[in-house]
């Protein structure tokens, strides 16, 4: 960080709470060989995922920083020891802007939502006088169905709105209501950019044309010029969201994935799970659903941003310099 070197912040929530820890038990093996040669089959899915990430922001000229905390302490880089047993750690759970401190405190283990990586940046910035200026994730959270009734909306959110980083995702996660976050991020002050695209991506689902739309950039170094325009004159603060559209090769039937996440809501109400176990337990009951479809999707999107964060990085880092 301090010699001004592109560096992408990674989240772990995908590693801990995300992702099986088994190794490839669904339909699909092919799909998984074409996307990393790399990748371990019959390793588990969450470690593989996570090494392949790091891979893709390497090979893109960027160095990754998997953010984690381990024994009630932060890590922003690991070791591949530490990956593994993370990793391999059925107690870790995940931690976010509200419950980071708690985490810290009891000297447990956990990986990091979107917001708890950004509270990462931040503490680079105190730290080494300069921020990650991006991180890659899979989608966001946003607005959850039902929201009048129940207003569940994401602490990744206002982070995102309060630090100065460029979150790249797919959209926001297909378990969320689209256009309602999208409207969120709008009220924030969020700047939503697209790569190339004008329709709001909506993770494996492709983009959603319902929802407000975005604006379209046509490379990750127009993505940078309007990031630093951004933080130098309009909010040296705020963050901002670059979202990836998924292949349209890859994308699954909208109808498809509604009912899937329809069967899921049900299940995870009817046994009463809730807060930051809902999300992975959703993500779980879809990927049984689609005979692992919607897994390979979600993996697919994981290391095209990955690969898009790091080229992102290397544009800014050009601008700053």
């Amino acid at each position: 960080m301090s010699d001004g070197s592109p560096v992408v912040l990674l989240e772990t929530a995908v590693t801990t709470r995300g992702l099986p820890r088994s190794g490839w038990t669904w339909q699909g093996r092919d799909a998984i060989s074409d996307l990393d040669p790399d990748w371990n089959l019959e390793g588990p899915v969450n470690l593989e995922l996570a090494t392949a990430m790091s891979r893709c922001v390497r090979r893109e000229g960027a160095t990754p920083a998997t953010v984690a905390i381990m024994d009630g302490q932060w890590h922003i880089g690991l070791e591949m020891e530490r990956l593994v047993r993370l990793a391999g750690d059925e107690t870790a759970g995940k931690a976010s802007i509200t419950s980071i401190a708690a985490a810290l405190q009891s000297g447990a283990s956990a990986g990091t939502t979107v917001s708890g990586a950004l509270i990462a940046a931040s503490l680079m910035k105190r730290i080494v006088g300069q921020a990650p200026l991006v991180l890659a994730t899979g989608g966001i959270g946003g607005v959850h169905f039902g929201w009048s009734r129940q207003p569940d909306v994401s602490a990744d959110l206002k982070v995102m709105a309060d630090t100065p980083v460029i979150v790249v995702s797919a959209g926001v996660k297909s378990i969320v209501d689209v256009v309602a976050t999208r409207e969120w991020l709008e009220t924030l002050g969020v700047p939503v950019m697209g790569l190339g695209t004008e329709d709001f991506p909506c993770f494996i689902t492709g983009v959603d044309e319902n929802a407000p739309g975005v604006l379209k950039v046509d490379s990750e170094s127009d993505a940078a010029r309007i990031a630093s325009l951004h933080w130098n004159t309009v909010d040296p603060n705020g963050g901002l969201l670059l979202a990836v559209p998924l292949d349209p090769s890859a994308v699954l039937d909208a109808d498809l994935v509604r009912n899937a996440n329809d069967e899921a809501e049900a299940s995870a109400t009817a046994a009463g799970v809730d807060g930051p176990d809902r999300t992975p337990h959703l993500l779980s009951h879809m990927a049984k659903n689609t005979d692992g479809r919607s897994l390979i999707a979600n993996i697919q999107l994981l290391l095209a941003n990955a690969k898009v964060a790091a080229r992102l990085a290397g544009s800014l880092a050009s601008e700053v310099s």
